[in-house]
């Protein structure tokens, strides 16, 4: 039964002091774990003391929302996928990817605001006809769930799934991939045991098959990697986590976003077999690969929902 309670709009508030921001802006990580890349892009032409002051307004919005969608920090939705974009009039718009558009509540209206290095955001999300604010719980979820941390070491799963939810309920299907991979003692080529990228790069390639192959009944042709960006050294025993999302789809070229995170570590140094569950996923490698699919598989593709072509 739908209560009062279930049809009740959802507020979310987060302030903060941009000094708190000052340093973490300028780390590649951080940027690319909390920001999308159009926030990032609108990022860059702004000089350095309104460039930090826009992006910790987005970072305060993002955490009120979170708030509105009841979720803490780090859990289940990563920053990066709710995007606060200016609209032509300079109010800002949400628009979600990714697990956040399959928790979001059709409409959601976000309130930035300024005074000297303080910034502070409102996030209000209103419920749709049905009224059931257990829409945003994590129920609605339509993505698979994921293996356990100690499954098998390898696993994968791809789902086509809404990959966009903007702040007047409009979706797009998205297609994705997932594997989890534990990297073996014969793949350590370097002192310390690390074990050099190409591994990460490899998996990638796994994943953007897979895409083409659900997307277009074609493995296609990787034409290049962009943005590769390594983040932290992988060594024997670690487990990783590597997603690939389907971003953009022309005639021939399709293009992935590719990130891949390490969720288990070894630690050799407190005993020969001794390893830890990381309290939170570690960015180990990101990336954006482009692959060409032949003009004449175009027409038949495999997945139930195609990425609506580019115009």
């Amino acid at each position: 039964m739908t209560t009062a309670a279930d049809r009740a709009a959802r507020v979310g508030v987060d302030v903060l002091d941009c000094s708190e921001l000052r340093r973490l802006v300028e780390r590649p990580w951080f940027l690319r774990f909390s920001f999308a890349r159009e926030e990032l892009d609108h990022a860059e032409g702004l000089g350095g003391r309104r460039r930090l002051e826009f992006l910790a307004g987005r970072f305060a919005a993002k955490e009120a929302i979170l708030k509105v969608l009841g979720l803490g920090f780090l859990q289940g939705v990563s920053p990066r996928e709710i995007c606060v974009e200016p609209a032509p009039h300079g109010a800002p718009v949400v628009r979600f990817r990714g697990r956040a558009a399959q928790l979001a509540p059709p409409s959601v209206s976000v309130s930035i605001t300024h005074k000297q290095d303080v910034v502070a955001a409102v996030a209000i999300g209103v419920p749709g006809r049905g009224g059931a604010a257990a829409d945003i719980g994590p129920t609605a979820s339509t993505e698979p769930k994921e293996p356990d941390a100690v499954s098998p070491p390898s696993t994968s799963t791809s789902t086509t799934a809404p990959a966009q939810h903007s702040a007047h309920g409009e979706q797009a299907p998205q297609t994705t991939a997932f594997l989890r991979v534990r990297v073996g003692q014969e793949e350590a080529h370097y002192g310390g045991d690390l074990v050099d990228g190409a591994r990460i790069l490899r998996l990638f390639g796994d994943l953007v098959t897979e895409i083409t192959v659900r997307t277009d009944g074609d493995e296609g042709l990787l034409a290049q990697y962009d943005d590769v960006r390594f983040a932290a050294p992988v060594r024997p025993g670690d487990y990783i986590e590597a997603r690939a999302r389907l971003v953009r789809r022309t005639r021939l070229r399709r293009v992935v976003e590719l990130e891949a995170h390490k969720v288990l570590s070894a630690r050799p140094g407190a005993g020969e077999s001794a390893a830890v569950v990381l309290d939170a996923p570690q960015l180990v490698c990101s990336a954006t690969a482009t692959t060409v699919v032949p003009y004449r598989r175009t027409d038949t593709a495999t997945a139930p929902h195609p990425v609506a072509e580019e115009t």
